[in-house]
């Protein structure tokens, strides 16, 4: 026999969630490669290269990892550490300086006022504690990624030797070879050198000093850690796949992307990497937050036929005179674009790769111009 569940009985179980990465999306921000940029000499190319290089072990060469469950927001670390970054310093650096998106404010309390609301971003807990503050975000609903720089003392020695072998990598030069989702490819001589020096740095040098135990107790957000987080969730919320939204857009954002795609929830890249877009059921190009929310309204009153009906009717004359769940929010938007609507596509076999090329570009665009907007 079934157990009746009280509180469906009484009509208080939400059939539908939204779970949200926050870069791109509410902030305009690769928030780490930023911190690189504030602390370490040349340190946006210095993240660049190191993002660069676990982005090809892991799919270009198919590594499980380097022993230390890599990636760039782990693998930076210990060069924030030994430029003189601190606990205090890099939540400063967040609370004043992270940009957020317009209607970020709004949108996040529309959906914490609307449906159970989670946070699931690879940002450091620094940047995701300034985004709380100035979203009003409970702190309990968001996952980040764990950075702890103080309990761990560096000797001068160590800071000198850890500081050149940035200024190593920042040396190095960046391949402009583009690889295809499941296309072997050979790797040419800048990349090479590039996983060799890096090889040497991260699975040797720093293995052998004080640096090792800022990696060994960070705890970072990767792709496994996404999908594993979007089925405790399910767990927790009780909401099937096909009534859950997942608002993304970073290369790790693919496989959770695809899980909720595959269950007809509504996947939106919003946005979003080349390779997030290929995770995705509905692709947003915008400036601006609201049209998330409107989007997720139709999914929330229809599910996400209804939100693909809606996009295949994407212009003004028919967004003024539709039917729709929360006119309100609708008419918001539009009182936002009174010019041109925001980029939204449903995303297929036939045209996902424009579509990823569009709003890899779109992305990279965007972060440019808040970067120059910060530094100013």
């Amino acid at each position: 026999m079934d157990e009746v569940n009280p509180m469906a009985e009484m009509g208080f179980v939400h059939d539908k969630q939204v779970i949200v990465e926050a870069q791109g999306f509410l902030t305009p921000s690769n928030t780490i490669r930023d911190l690189a940029v504030e602390f370490i000499e040349n340190g946006g190319k210095v993240y660049d290269l190191i993002d660069r290089y676990d982005n090809v072990v892991t799919y270009v060469l198919n590594r499980d990892n380097l022993g230390n469950d890599s990636d760039s927001s782990k693998l930076i670390a210990p060069f924030l550490k030994a430029s003189g970054a601190s606990d205090y310093t890099v939540q400063k650096f967040y609370s004043e300086r992270l940009p957020l998106l317009p209607g970020a404010k709004d949108v996040m309390e529309y959906f914490l006022n609307t449906q159970p609301t989670f946070v699931d971003s690879r940002m450091y807990y620094h940047a995701a504690l300034a985004l709380c503050e100035k979203l009003n975000i409970p702190p309990e609903m968001v996952t980040s990624t764990n950075l702890e720089l103080d309990p761990v003392e560096l000797p001068y020695r160590t800071r000198m030797e850890v500081q050149a072998m940035a200024r190593e990598i920042s040396k190095l030069k960046i391949s402009k070879t583009k690889y295809e989702l499941n296309v072997p490819i050979g790797l040419d001589d800048d990349e090479v050198a590039m996983i060799n020096t890096l090889d040497d740095i991260f699975l040797k040098r720093l293995q052998k000093n004080e640096c090792m135990e800022i990696l060994q107790t960070m705890s970072t957000i990767g792709p496994n850690e996404k999908a594993y987080g979007l089925l405790d969730i399910r767990k927790n919320t009780q909401v099937d796949l096909d009534g859950t939204v997942y608002i993304g857009g970073e290369l790790i954002d693919f496989q959770v992307m695809d899980l909720v795609k595959d269950g007809n929830g509504l996947s939106m890249s919003f946005n979003g990497t080349e390779f997030a877009v290929h995770g995705c059921n509905v692709a947003v190009l915008s400036e601006d937050c609201t049209v998330s929310a409107v989007l997720v309204a139709k999914f929330y009153d229809t599910g996400i036929q209804g939100v693909f009906d809606l996009i295949e009717n994407w212009n003004r004359k028919y967004l003024e005179k539709t039917d729709f769940p929360d006119r309100n929010l609708l008419n918001e938007m539009l009182r936002r674009h009174p010019r041109k609507l925001p980029e939204v596509y449903r995303v297929t076999r036939d045209n996902v790769d424009e579509i990823a090329a569009k709003s890899d570009a779109f992305r990279n665009k965007l972060f440019k111009k808040y970067r120059k907007e910060t530094a100013a």
